[in-house]
């Protein structure tokens, strides 16, 4: 019976592979210099919009049923300006939810064009390795080691830097 065991490569620092994990195992382990790519997102802000938008329309709404529902000596016209106000900022309401719909739609769209870019630096860190030894991650089919720089380029996917670290990575393998 034969049995296979992948072996390590070696720590080009110290030439040795007692001490070599993969970056998703020295993550796993608790080793923040080897997390992964940030995942391509997009935040939109929604909280104050919809929150203005509520409490106009709650304030209008209070007032409708407190002054023309408790039989109040109102004016015809005070009332119908008061329910034209109302229906305005309803209608003020959907727009904005509207507009924040599209704006969450587009952020989407954005993050999506990042996706491959995100997925060349996904395969560069599954390729990478961690020497727990001399605190390094290294490529191990060039023996390059990265530097913190490039770990936080390849990182972030924000920057251009990145895509050329990854594109660069990926190259030499």
């Amino acid at each position: 019976m034969t049995s296979t065991t992948a072996q390590k490569p070696t720590c080009p620092v110290c030439h040795q592979a007692d001490q070599v994990k993969t970056t998703q195992a020295a993550y796993d382990a608790g080793v923040e210099r080897c997390a992964p790519p940030d995942m391509p997102t997009k935040n939109v802000p929604l909280f104050l919009p919809f929150l203005l938008c509520m409490v106009f329309v709650g304030f209008f709404v209070f007032a409708i049923v407190i002054l023309i529902g408790s039989e109040a000596t109102l004016s015809l016209a005070f009332q119908y300006v008061l329910v034209g106000l109302t229906l305005i900022c309803i209608i003020a309401a959907l727009v904005v939810s509207y507009m924040a719909f599209q704006s969450v739609v587009k952020g989407d769209a954005e993050a999506t064009k990042r996706f491959p870019a995100w997925d060349r630096a996904m395969a560069v860190w599954r390729s990478l390795y961690y020497c727990a030894r001399n605190d390094v991650i290294f490529d191990p089919k060039t023996n390059k080691v990265l530097s913190n720089e490039e770990l936080l380029a390849l990182r972030s996917m924000q920057e251009d830097r990145a895509e050329q670290i990854s594109a660069t990575l990926v190259q030499q393998q």
